[in-house]
């Protein structure tokens, strides 16, 4: 791929669909399966993390101890649960908006990334029907966990774009404050406050021809 290739590297969830309410759901199952409690405010640690974090944060708050053995029977049995869940999801649970910027994104010759936390996301977005629109979906166990812009940087490298030609498009606010510090440009979903170049209430709303003429001034 030639020198100057530019791409858009997407977050998955919160950004092209909403796979957070099946996530929390697995990780109940898991926790009433193996016996400790989980809270609305416990669940909340376990977004846009690996698995084992979000596990470690739920036994701290709970107050429980597991051995990585008993770990990792927790962690397959939430993941097997998560995956059961999943297998639902079908192409309307994409964001509205959602497939019509990953079509923008090609027409403007622009490599497409997804860059997710989760272990699942080729699944997701092969049960979305947004798969065959992906050039490369990161794989998070080569990377350093988010908040972490490693993920990212991985992404570029495979995509063929510098860091500086990658539009990153993210709903968490230490993770576009990272990736700002490698000199990607970052649009933020959701919130104003996130910290982003520059903002969208949703992935419906953003231009990529004006976000790619503003990253090629």
């Amino acid at each position: 791929m030639p020198d100057g290739a530019y791409a858009a590297i997407f977050d998955l969830d919160g950004v092209l669909t909403s796979t957070s309410a099946r996530h929390e759901q697995s990780w109940r199952d898991a926790a009433a399966e193996f016996g400790f409690p989980v809270t609305a405010e416990s669940l909340m640690a376990t977004r846009s993390v690996p698995r084992a974090t979000s596990l470690a944060a739920l036994l701290a708050q709970a107050g429980v101890e597991l051995d990585q053995a008993a770990r990792d029977k927790v962690m397959a049995f939430k993941n097997a649960r998560y995956k059961e869940l999943i297998a639902g999801l079908k192409p309307s649970d994409a964001f509205a908006g959602a497939r019509e910027a990953l079509i923008s994104c090609r027409s403007l010759g622009l490599k497409i990334g997804v860059a997710s936390a989760s272990m699942n996301s080729r699944e997701v977005l092969d049960r979305l029907e947004l798969i065959e629109l992906v050039h490369h979906v990161a794989d998070p166990r080569e990377a350093a966990p988010k908040p972490s812009a490693e993920i990212y940087g991985i992404s570029c490298a495979a995509l063929g774009a510098f860091p500086g030609n990658a539009i990153c498009i993210e709903d968490g606010k230490p993770m576009i404050a990272n990736l700002r510090a490698e000199g990607m440009h970052t649009v933020g979903v959701g919130d104003t406050s996130l910290g982003a170049h520059e903002h969208v209430a949703a992935i419906a709303d953003w231009d990529a021809a004006a976000t790619l003429a503003r990253l090629k001034r």
